[in-house]
């Protein structure tokens, strides 16, 4: 049985693996003159004794620029990818051979799993990994106060 979890999970992974390597940007053509997200970051999420981590791939992402919010039952983070230029010639005209690193806006949403201490979040951002560590609010024992039966009447 173990093995066949291992197997599942794995597979879910190699999908999940797939499926992002397939986006690419999208424009959005709507009624409402508002800034829609155009990429959305991949995402790892998993769970240790003390807390739920959540890594985002930010490469290329400046980390000072980015807004993570960390609500009862949702993680949010925003920012944006700019494209990169030369310092020495930034008006540099390009024809691109290959297109595939999404630049501009992004927005995640994540649904957090209950009993998380989402006040205690920490969030730090190296190698081009935003991990944020939402640890699990741990259980408090709530004191029985015993009445007596002549002080209730």
């Amino acid at each position: 049985m173990a093995n066949d979890d291992q197997w599942q999970r794995e597979m879910q992974r190699y999908l999940a693996h797939f499926h992002r390597a397939g986006k690419r940007p999208t424009i959005v053509f709507s009624q409402h003159a508002q800034a829609a997200p155009v990429w959305t970051p991949a995402m790892d999420m998993y769970e240790t004794s003390d807390a739920v981590i959540v890594l985002f791939d930010l490469a290329g992402v400046e980390a000072d620029k980015t807004e993570v919010h960390a609500e009862p039952h949702m993680l949010v983070i925003r920012g944006m990818r700019r494209e990169r230029r030369s310092p020495t010639r930034p008006d540099e005209q390009r024809s691109y051979l290959a297109l595939e690193i999404p630049y501009g806006s992004f927005e995640r949403s994540v649904r957090l799993p209950p009993g998380l201490d989402t006040g205690a979040a920490q969030a730090s951002y190296r190698e081009g990994l935003l991990e944020i560590t939402l640890p699990k609010r741990v259980a408090r024992q709530v004191p029985i106060t015993v009445e007596d039966a002549a002080h209730a009447s």
